[in-house]
């Protein structure tokens, strides 16, 4: 597989412990987010080889995320994507678009221990409710439901914060299962800002036959997708466990079954 560097630049949510890092939202709490992510494309790394497109893509993301704290232990997660996709052939006249729900996302996490060190695990289902286009070779999402079953564990100290959490993801429809894995450390630089360290991966671990039978080979969308992110963050909070923002630059090698082009995100958050 050839290397290819991918870096992204998000502004995604100043939430320092995200929802798969062993922390819980307390009885009654809640955060919700609202962002925007666009990706705008005419190369991808498919199957191994870099390869130049016939059209201009674009992909753009309307995302509402919001976790509960049912317990003090006890957290529910509801991910609302709402998607608009398109492409410009460079080619010919030939143009199409797609707007719709990409894949809900459904979760709980359990704290079962809360120590020092803070051990969680939990469920994450990724339902399909993505729209296909089959005309125009679009979707708005992956053609299958996941069901994400992972493991974390973290800790802070004085000015520190980190976490490191491991999750499999058994795919639906045909889908190749996947390794992934992430972890972040965060030092409070300023009294209301964070800088961070992240690293967040996936790897698939067998090749089913959805690769092989997609015969559009949308980029943004393909089974088997790879990657191995490196990032570097910048956490704000203007007001203290009430609204904040965060910047980040990510790298990654390895990437595969993928566009290869900069991200652009931004989101903005509320802690009730």
């Amino acid at each position: 597989m050839k290397k290819s560097i991918l870096v992204l630049f998000i502004a995604v949510s100043a939430q320092l412990i995200q929802a798969q890092s062993p922390w819980t939202k307390e009885k009654g709490k809640a955060y919700v987010q609202l962002g925007v992510s666009g990706l705008f494309y005419d190369k991808a790394q498919i199957d191994g080889e870099k390869i130049t497109l016939g059209a201009d893509y674009t992909d753009v993301t309307t995302q509402l995320y919001t976790e509960y704290g049912i317990t003090n232990n006890l957290e529910a997660l509801l991910i609302v994507p709402v998607k608009f996709a398109s492409f410009e052939s460079k080619l010919t006249n030939a143009s199409g678009s797609i707007s719709g729900l990409g894949n809900l996302t459904f979760g709980l996490k359990y704290k079962v221990y809360d120590h020092k060190w803070k051990i969680s695990t939990g469920l994450q289902f990724q339902a399909n409710t993505s729209k296909k286009d089959v005309t125009n070779s679009l979707s708005t999402d992956f053609n299958a439901a996941t069901f994400i079953p992972y493991l974390s564990v973290g800790s802070s100290s004085g000015k520190w914060y980190y976490f490191g959490n491991i999750g499999y993801g058994y795919m639906t429809n045909d889908y190749s299962d996947y390794l992934k894995f992430a972890a972040e450390l965060g030092y409070n630089i300023i009294p209301k800002g964070h800088l961070i360290l992240a690293l967040d991966t996936k790897n698939p671990v067998a090749k089913e036959s959805a690769f092989e039978n997609n015969t559009s080979k949308w980029p943004s969308y393909l089974d088997r997708q790879t990657y191995n992110a490196f990032g570097l963050k910048f956490n704000y909070e203007f007001s203290k466990d009430k609204y904040g923002a965060n910047i980040a630059t990510f790298g990654a090698f390895g990437n595969d079954n993928a566009p290869l082009a900069p991200s652009i995100n931004f989101a903005v958050y509320a802690k009730l």
